[in-house]
Formats: C-alpha cells, structure tokens, sequence
C-alpha cells in the first residue's frame, strides 16, 4: 500500500509539473480548440493537448515498474503500447483533425494488435471457479469490442470541464483496489500511478478548464481502463472485475447508450457530437458546471463501492448493483428526459423517427455541397447554390419575405465570435430541431469562408 501511495504522489506531482507547459506550448497555436461549434460553451481557445501530462508520468511509472521487475516486460508489453498508439492517434486528431471512420479504423487495428501481443479475454470464471466458460474463437471479437468501446465511452463523456478525468480518475483508483485485494502489486501501482497523473491535471482541468483532455488523453484513460481490467483479471475471475469495471462506468455507458439510441432514431451519424449528453441537460436545468461535476463525481464513487462489493462479496452483491444502475437509467428518463410514462416514451419516438428523413436529406444536402466547394472556381459561383440549397432544406431568406413570432432565428458559432445567423419556419419543426439541421451545414460554411476569404 505504502508503494501504491508513492507511485500516486509522484505521479500527481509530474503532471502538477508538466502540464503548466504543456499549456504553454499550446498557447504558441498548436493543438488549440476554439469555439468553433454551438455546443462550445468556451469564450477563448482552449489547449486540447491535457493527455501529454497523463501519458509522461504513466510513461515513467512504468520504467520504475520495469526496473523492479524486469521479467514482467512480456505482460506490460501489450498494455503499454497499446495505451501509446491510441494516444498518438488521438493527440494527431487533436493536432490534425482526422475523420470519424479513420480513427475507428485504427483504434481497431490497435486492438487486433495487443491481441496477438496476449492480452485477451480468453476463458470467463467467477466466482473462485464456481463457473467458467472457454471463449473460444469469440475471445478475439470480446477482446476487440473491449478495447474498442471504453476509450469511446470515455471520450464521448469528454465534453464537460472535469469529467472525463475525474471519472477516470475514481475508476483508476478502483482498478488499484481490486489489484491490491488480488495481491497484483504491479497493477496496484500502475494504477494508482494514473489515479495520481488524473488528479494533477485535474488542477488545470476542473471547472473553469484551463486545458482539455482532448481525444488522445480520453482515448488514453479509456484504453488503460479496458486493458487494466484484463491485466488485473489474468490471475483472477475476469467476469467479477469486467462486471466491477462496468459498474463503476455506469455513468459514461448509460450516457453513451442514450447518445447512440438518439443519433439513431433521429437519423444522425454515431459519432455525431451534440449537446445533449446528461451533463449538457442538467446544465439547462440550471445547474451549476461545478455542482454537475462534483455531484457526477458522487455518483461514480458509489456505483464504484458497488462494484467492488462484487469482489469483496464474492458476487452477492450483483443484484443491488445492477438495480443501482437501472435506477440510475430511469431518473436520467424521468428527469432529463422528461418520460414519465410509456406514452412519453412513444411520443418521443415517433417525434424522433419522423424527423429522421429530414435529417438525412440535409446531410445528402449537406455531402453534395462539399463537392460543389470544390468544383466550384468563384465564390459568386458557389454561395447561390449554397443559398438555394438551404431554402430547398426548409431555411428562409429575411432579406426577400418579412419574418414575424412564427419564424425562429438560429446562431450557429464557427469562428468563436460573430455567429452564423438562419432563420426558420416554427410551423415545421422546433427550434432545437431545426438547430440541428444548421449544424449539418456549418462545415460547408467553414470550408467555403476558408476558400474565399
């Protein structure tokens, strides 16, 4: 234990050192996010490169773990340069912006990777071999989805001051608890070792964010999160610690598998980013970033107790937590959601559903005129196509017809200061929705505004 409080000590400390210049390498203009999006909420540009200031002292934790026990080169192998790839993949996207589909495709050969390294989830025991089942040829595609879904998860919760690293942070500690019961030492301390990194960026991270994780540092965490909890479980019942990993993610899933389940029914791309995550709804309701945080943070370390009840108790404890999760699944549909009944939740759809082709005739818009900005010479060209497009879409124009209560305007940010303005009719859909439909065509505005400037 005594070990365990060294490495995260040391660790805080490193990144309390580093990430102060970390932010002042980014201020000189590489890796910054601007509020370039609606759903930004920040005034200046921001420093997206926080995961630098995890990954060093995660770096060196492992050198120290190395240097005491060599011979464990073979079994932190994969882990470790799994965690690097995925880093530099998503510090590239915080660099160079990389599309959807590219990252995926490499956060799977990522994955494919450490598996034929060994780290895999292979046969599934618990409890102390009361059961156990033998994957088989199904162990590569467990592995894979694995490794692939948590860093996801983590970086879909990503977009709050805070979050991300401080859920991170308290799964981190309680991988190290599970670690130290097992009598995996090394675990222990790598763990904590990240707990550590987590807490001195969080110095610069809470509310108001000074830096942001950005996609390589939530890639980071949720990729030592899934590979831990394999590593930890090698030894061990791996179905007791994926259940307490899952557990303690209550949050982050609950909110990705609301995130995933909207974008479909409404017809937008998986991996579409709004801003309606739980954090963005309790925010509309008035509260404060800091009480939404820490109050997220409370929640995390009781599903994370939870979780490791189901190791301390030997798998009695499965029900309550499972049912701590399903209550927490419906006070996020009756109070952010706003479904009271089955009725609500059928309005709701149907909503949903018959907006969707809107929604897809946009986007179909939305490619075609990412193709005329580059076959188009002139802007004189280009813009009355764009201008007729969006009327085709359902936009009006307030110079040509007067616009009175029945009209909505909405802004669109895309250069963090003067918002694009449009304007639309309420009689054939909310303003929200139509919201939505804007920012389907905001990056045929960047692109055009950067051609002709």
């Amino acid at each position: 234990m005594i070990f365990s409080l060294l490495f995260f000590i040391s660790a805080f400390l490193v990144a309390l050192v580093i990430t102060p210049f970390v932010i002042k390498f980014s201020r000189g203009g590489i890796g910054l996010d601007h509020a370039n999006e609606s759903r930004k909420s920040q005034t200046i540009p921001i420093p997206r490169l926080g995961g630098i200031g995890i990954m060093i002292p995660l770096t060196l934790a492992m050198g120290v773990i190395l240097w005491v026990h060599p011979a464990q080169l073979g079994q932190w192998l994969s882990l470790y340069l799994g965690m690097a790839l995925i880093f530099t993949l998503g510090l590239w996207d915080d660099i160079k912006s990389v599309r959807a589909r590219w990252k995926l495709v490499g956060q799977i050969a990522i994955a494919v990777l450490v598996y034929f390294l060994g780290l895999s989830i292979d046969r599934v025991t618990y409890p102390m071999g009361m059961w156990s089942v033998q994957l088989g040829a199904w162990s590569f595609f467990a592995t894979v989805f694995w490794l692939i879904a948590v860093p996801n998860i983590v970086n879909l919760i990503d977009g709050f001051d805070g979050l991300a690293g401080g859920l991170g942070m308290f799964m981190a500690l309680t991988l190290g608890i599970v670690a130290l019961y097992a009598q995996q030492l090394s675990e222990a301390w790598y763990a904590f070792a990240m707990a550590g990194a987590l807490l001195g960026f969080l110095c610069f991270n809470f509310p108001p964010a000074r830096i942001y994780l950005g996609d390589g540092g939530a890639y980071l965490i949720g990729f030592f999160i899934a590979g831990l909890s394999l590593t930890s479980s090698q030894k061990g019942s791996i179905a007791a610690v994926l259940l307490v990993t899952v557990v303690a993610l209550g949050i982050p899933i609950l909110d990705t598998s609301m995130a995933l389940v909207r974008r479909a029914l409404r017809g937008f791309p998986l991996f579409h980013a709004d801003d309606e995550h739980i954090h963005h709804k309790l925010e509309k309701l008035g509260f404060s970033k800091r009480r939404i945080v820490l109050g997220m943070y409370g929640v995390c370390v009781v599903l994370s107790v939870l979780g490791l009840s189901i190791i301390w108790s030997q798998g009695q404890t499965i029900p309550i937590a499972i049912g701590a999760v399903f209550l927490l699944a419906l006070f996020a549909l009756r109070y952010l959601l706003f479904v009271k009944t089955w009725e609500d939740a059928m309005k709701k759809m149907d909503r949903m559903i018959s907006q969707r082709r809107v929604v897809q005739y946009a986007l179909l818009q939305a490619q075609v005129l990412d193709m005329e900005v580059d076959r188009c010479k002139r802007p004189t060209e280009f813009w009355p196509i764009f201008h007729q497009t969006l009327h085709r879409v359902g936009f009006v124009d307030s110079s040509k017809q007067p616009l009175d209560e029945n009209y909505c305007a909405i802004e669109v940010k895309y250069n963090g200061t003067v918002p694009w303005t449009l304007h639309a009719p309420l009689s054939e859909g909310t303003k929200m929705e139509w919201k939505r439909i804007a920012e389907c065509f905001r990056p045929i505005y960047v692109k055009a505004k950067a051609k002709w400037r």
